[in-house]
């Protein structure tokens, strides 16, 4: 088979990691000018210092309105720069911050377990369900940081916030409901557990473990254990360069299931490399052993990872079957993923594609580009839909194989592909409607195959019941129209 085993790992005493198993297959201000005219009236200093503050007070609380917001529709997202400071927050600055409001700092850090002082802030801000603020500079973490329920952890800012976390296995760890974390970046060994719900993260950005000892699943881990975990978002945050998942949604025992997971303007690059010993790394891994039911994927990101980019597991590897439902991926973006790991054709226990995607799913103007595999990957898939997406450059465009049903090509295109444009094998009610090709290469004479599987009896078999309404350009025949029980209207470009 094609995917792999990927162990979830739960706090493990000081040791090697269990292998995974791969399986076949500045604040902001209003300057206030001086006594000027605006329109032909004249105001003094002070009648602009009233305007330009309204002005300030009135954005800061767009600000707040915009965060309010629906936070499934990904409207008003607030883009890179300084971020409002909240009111009341507890105050912690590092050794290093440079922040006038450090000398005034509930707690100062002097550089050596600061994660000692921010947890004392988070209990403090706990009695109120309050806010810390950590301020510029870099925070040096040798232990855990677990917010209570209801507090937020704010810094000012990614790349200006900074927890350098060391250590064997030093999460920030939710365990208690209702955390937000914000604004901030964790570098070193750190990474964000979430095992509690109603949970927000927004604006983070994570690179850890970039090579050798992982003890993590992803950067950005979600995992229920003997629970069930309920809306969580993940927002504008990034894994870049990590050599683990990016971001990973994993389970284990009973019950074992995560609903409602947002991800929104998010993405994933770089995660894996030839040093890291988590050699199945992908962008976003939804789909472990969890059960998955309610997954929303919006104009996220996934570039340059080790195997996949984005990623559910068909869950036949675990029995009972783990189950799935709802999940909605739209206007999603994953190129050059699998171009660096060292596997290479014929592809039969590597993944490198654009999306590997299994059951319960519909992909709405999804894109994919150069891909060393398949830009679309379903394998043991049903009820999949792919609305408008496309595919430029990859191997393969479309990839639907081992005993795969009920999977819908519509308004989808796929173009300069170095082999086939769609491969299907193993697969009954395939439905391509209005599918182009475009400057396909194809191989052993067609642009398109059906039936064929590497020469393998187990999952060499045809694909039937199915419909193909293909337009295509070039001299080679658009596919081989193989298979039983299946209908083909085939027009040149």
């Amino acid at each position: 088979m094609e995917e792999e085993t990927q162990l979830p790992v739960e706090q493990p005493p000081e040791q090697e990691p269990v292998p995974e198993t791969g399986r076949d297959g500045p604040s902001p201000g209003v300057p206030v000018p001086g006594a000027g005219e605006v329109g032909g009236f004249r105001f003094d200093r002070r009648v602009l210092a009233a305007i330009a503050v309204t002005a300030l007070l009135l954005a800061g609380a767009g600000f707040f309105l915009l965060l309010a917001g629906d936070p499934g529709d990904g409207g008003g997202t607030p883009g890179p720069g300084p971020t409002a400071r909240p009111d009341n927050a507890v105050l912690v600055a590092a050794a290093d911050s440079r922040d006038p409001a450090a000398s005034g700092a509930a707690y100062r850090c002097d550089g050596a377990d600061d994660h000692v002082e921010i947890q004392r802030a988070l209990e403090e801000a706990a009695v109120t369900g309050g806010t810390v603020l950590m301020l510029d500079g870099t925070f040096d973490c040798t232990e855990k940081l677990m917010p209570p329920m209801g507090t937020t952890l704010h810094g000012l800012g990614a790349g200006r916030t900074v927890l350098d976390i060391q250590g064997y296995y030093r999460p920030i760890e939710l365990l208690q409901d209702q955390v937000t974390l914000r604004e901030f970046s964790i570098t070193g060994r750190g990474f964000i557990l979430v095992r509690a719900s109603r949970v927000l993260v927004e604006n983070v950005t994570i690179t850890t473990m970039q090579s050798g000892k992982v003890e993590a699943n992803g950067a950005f881990f979600v995992y229920a254990k003997d629970s069930a975990l309920r809306e969580i978002e993940f927002r504008n945050c990034t894994a870049v360069d990590c050599g683990i998942h990016g971001f990973n949604v994993n389970g284990e025992g009973s019950p074992k299931e995560t609903r409602d997971l947002r991800y929104i303007d998010c993405a994933a690059i770089r995660c894996g490399n030839a040093d890291s010993n988590a050699v199945w790394t992908t962008g976003f891994d939804f789909h472990e052993t969890n059960d998955l039911r309610g997954l929303t994927v919006l104009r996220c990101r996934a570039e340059d990872n080790w195997e996949s980019g984005f990623h559910f597991e068909p869950g036949t590897h675990v029995t009972p079957r783990t189950e799935s439902s709802d999940i909605r991926m739209e206007d999603c973006v994953s190129v050059e993923n699998g171009r660096r790991n060292t596997k290479g054709y014929p592809y039969t226990d590597t993944f490198q594609s654009g999306y590997y995607v299994h059951r319960d799913a519909v992909l709405v103007n999804c894109s994919s580009a150069d891909n060393r595999n398949a830009g679309f990957f379903v394998h043991e898939g049903s009820n999949v839909t792919f609305s408008g997406c496309t595919d430029d450059g990859s191997t393969y465009g479309w990839k639907v194989v081992k005993n795969s049903r009920d999977v819908t090509l519509r308004d989808c295109e796929t173009k300069n592909n170095l082999e086939w444009g769609l491969w299907g094998a193993w697969t009954d009610g395939l439905v391509l409607e209005s599918f182009v090709q475009r400057n396909v290469t194809g191989k052993d004479g067609y642009q398109s195959i059906l039936g064929w599987y590497y020469g393998n009896d187990k999952f060499e078999k045809p694909v039937t019941n199915s419909r193909f309404v293909i337009a295509a350009d070039g001299t080679l025949p658009a596919i081989n129209e193989a298979g039983e029980n299946n209908v083909y209207e085939v027009t040149r470009l």
